[in-house]
């Protein structure tokens, strides 16, 4: 399974890639530090799955945070699943705005406070393999907890 994390903090991202492996030792965690950085990777990598931070405070002209660059990542990627890391209040609102205008569920699988426990990506793995994703990607997802 490869993972795109989003986060402009090397301590969170650190933290959160060691994180996964705990969950999964065979999982493969890529960590860019902005909108730019994510949307290149995208034109040449598929990830499985992508966290995005909430403030990216990078001025890369997308808005600089995670909603915006949510919206960028599903007009183009609408199958790939997202899930949003943040503890701010406002964060999350312009999150779940932008997770339902995609028609995709915001809750607590897809929106994570930034102390997150072995737990609860496990939990959130195994929901996403039951939303509606591409059947390739849940595949990929599921072996992860299997």
């Amino acid at each position: 399974m490869r993972v795109l994390i989003v986060e402009d903090s090397t301590f969170n991202a650190f933290c959160l890639t060691r994180l996964l492996q705990v969950v999964c030792q065979t999982i493969h965690v890529t960590v860019v530090n902005d909108s730019l950085q994510a949307l290149a990777y995208l034109e040449k990598n598929r990830p499985t799955l992508i966290i995005l931070d909430g403030d990216l405070k990078a001025l890369d002209g997308l808005g600089c945070n995670g909603p915006a660059l949510a919206h960028t990542i599903w007009a183009k990627h609408a199958d790939l699943p997202i899930i949003a890391w943040t503890n701010s209040d406002l964060m999350r609102q312009a999150f779940a705005d932008v997770f339902r205008q995609y028609g995709k569920s915001f809750c607590e699988h897809t929106c994570w406070n930034k102390i997150v426990s072995p737990e609860r990506i496990v939990q959130s793995l195994s929901y996403l393999v039951s939303q509606d994703i591409n059947p390739r990607e849940r595949a990929n997802i599921k072996q992860l907890y299997v």
